[in-house]
């Protein structure tokens, strides 16, 4: 069922895709976000294009929200997913209190947000994969780097993504049909 499935049975192509540039500010990316969020295509990601629209990284929901958060948490420069780049070691007790800070004049300071250039917080996307992968491969990568998309490559050219979603709902059919057919035998 899985076994012969390639990249280019799932991804998406880049022209598809939703994306922004990478000057663009954050205030805009949102405003595509919130309009793609209900898309049967289940965009979680905005793409983050230069001005030649090659791919340069993506913008998750949580890229987002930190780039309205306090600045204590934002990114210090666009980063690979999974690195936390704030240090917090050291303190025993609860941080949480710290968004009192921000509560003050909460709304001013996100308009301020709102202008700067996406470029600051999107993620990194450092590996490839090519249209003839098996998923397997982009399921590794995604896992070893905390990632939910990879640019798919032909010719040394992004032609498009995949997305961990898409692996999921493909996965899942697999598991049901599995799952269904074991259970009906179990009640015969």
């Amino acid at each position: 069922m899985l076994d012969n499935v390639r990249v280019k049975d799932l991804y998406i192509t880049i022209d598809d895709y939703p994306n922004v540039s990478l000057d663009a500010p954050i205030g805009h990316a949102i405003q595509i976000m919130h309009h793609v969020l209900g898309d049967k295509k289940k965009y979680r990601n905005i793409l983050v294009l230069d001005d030649d629209d090659h791919l340069q990284g993506y913008l998750s929901l949580r890229d987002l929200i930190r780039a309205v958060g306090p600045d204590y948490l934002h990114k210090r420069q666009p980063d690979v997913k999974g690195h936390q780049p704030f240090n917090v070691q050291g303190f025993s007790q609860d941080l949480t209190s710290l968004s009192l800070f921000w509560e003050n004049d909460f709304t001013a300071r996100l308009h301020k947000e709102l202008k700067k250039p996406v470029r600051e917080y999107m993620t990194l996307m450092e590996d490839r994969v090519l249209l003839e992968d098996h998923i397997s491969k982009c399921m590794y990568l995604m896992l070893l780097h905390d990632v939910l998309v990879l640019p798919v490559v032909e010719n040394g050219q992004v032609i498009g993504v995949i997305r961990q979603v898409d692996l999921f709902e493909r996965i899942a059919v697999s598991v049901e049909k599995v799952w269904l057919h074991k259970h009906k035998e179990e009640e015969s």
